[in-house]
């Protein structure tokens, strides 16, 4: 059994703060569960474009307002609380937040831990 509080982890390498965002990854592959979870919380007014090329990631949004845009079909979602949403099949997107957003974000494979976006929006795989 795993159980973890989120204060447990502020201040140590599974958090990660930027510029834009600060994220808190509860689970990572040394856990053994197969995928990685992240509690992502963003600024408002964050422009981000990215494409998982090495992983799946799908979010469910707790707080605020953003858009979703999938760049290869042009079509535009509402991202509110309660709004999931799954990029299986690796899709580039950018995601603008209206107002400060918090996320809960699955990733498959899991991260290993030091990961971070690289010059195209991606994780590498370490």
């Amino acid at each position: 059994m795993i159980v973890k509080h989120k204060d447990q982890l502020a201040g140590t390498s599974r958090t990660l703060t930027t510029a834009d965002f600060s994220t808190i990854r509860f689970l990572l592959r040394e856990d053994g569960v197969g995928l990685a979870m992240t509690d992502v919380k963003y600024h408002a007014n964050v422009d981000a474009t990215y494409r998982y090329k090495n992983h799946v990631e799908v979010v469910y949004c707790l707080e605020g307002e953003a858009t979703l845009e999938d760049l290869e079909t042009g079509e535009v979602h509402h991202i509110r609380p309660g709004t999931l949403w799954a990029l299986p099949n690796h899709e580039q997107v950018r995601y603008v937040s209206l107002t400060p957003t918090r996320l809960i974000s699955i990733f498959v494979p899991a991260l290993a831990g030091p990961e971070v976006h690289d010059e195209e929006g991606s994780f590498p795989l370490l």
